[in-house]
């Protein structure tokens, strides 16, 4: 297992998303490819698509959220439901973007993933982690009292970018439970991306975000992966 620690300018997780996935399918050629929780923004386009001979299905939970994607090739479909085939299996490879943190049962999402995936496909996922702060007020605080705090600090497209209830159960950086967590329910783990700092400070607090990345530098110097705020974690089925 390869684990690197990285600034949270680094990460996959957000607009570098669709290059950073489409790296994976130039290196590993899949054929067969899914998105968990495509929503209104799946990370592949149609062109992307074409250009590797994909076939490519994007899945969400929420239905009004695949129709405003446009997209052809969607289902409505609950990962974290016990037992519950991921639509137009196997795949080569399946991933998420900022989803995982949404899973209410990941024991049920990462063993469906599995099932579904061919001998030696990829499961590649980005996600925030505990226990940087912002994330730990969004899970411990009311909902409407985090989202107004997101609203005020991360202020956002609610129509193409809608905020969902979290969970962060089992998204940590890579600790050993959370790394026998995948492999205990089969999974190979390839390579676990641990990124520190965010920028929830930065427009309104310019102050608290200068000291945060100060703190950022001195974790990037000496890593402790309990401090993790994203992750990115490349896992397998083995053959």
């Amino acid at each position: 297992m390869k684990v690197t620690f990285r600034s949270v300018d680094e990460f996959e997780g957000w607009d570098k998303f669709p290059g950073f996935i489409e790296e994976v399918i130039a290196s590993r050629s899949p054929k067969r490819v899914c998105e968990i929780g495509a929503g209104a923004n799946p990370a592949i386009g149609q062109d992307v698509a074409r250009r590797y001979g994909l076939r490519f299905r994007g899945v969400d939970e929420v239905e009004t959220e695949l129709l405003k994607s446009g997209m052809t090739a969607t289902s409505v479909y609950d990962v974290c439901a016990a037992n519950a085939p991921v639509p137009g299996a196997p795949y080569d490879l399946i991933f998420s973007r900022m989803t995982a943190e949404h899973f209410r049962d990941p024991n049920h999402a990462y063993r469906n993933m599995l099932q579904a995936l061919a001998p030696g496909g990829l499961s590649v996922h980005c996600f925030a982690t505990l226990y940087a702060l912002p994330f730990v007020l969004n899970r411990v605080l009311p909902d409407r009292l985090s989202d107004f705090l997101f609203d005020r600090f991360s202020p956002r497209d609610r129509d193409r970018h809608d905020k969902f209830k979290a969970y962060y159960s089992h998204c940590r950086g890579p600790l050993e439970g959370q790394v026998q967590f995948f492999r205990a329910l089969g999974y190979d783990v390839l390579e676990y991306r641990a990124y520190f700092g965010h920028n929830y400070y930065a427009f309104r607090l310019p102050l608290l975000h200068f000291v945060h990345r100060q703190k950022t530098n001195l974790l990037l110097k000496a890593p402790i992966a309990f401090f993790t705020s994203y992750a990115t974690v490349i896992l397998r089925r083995p053959q």
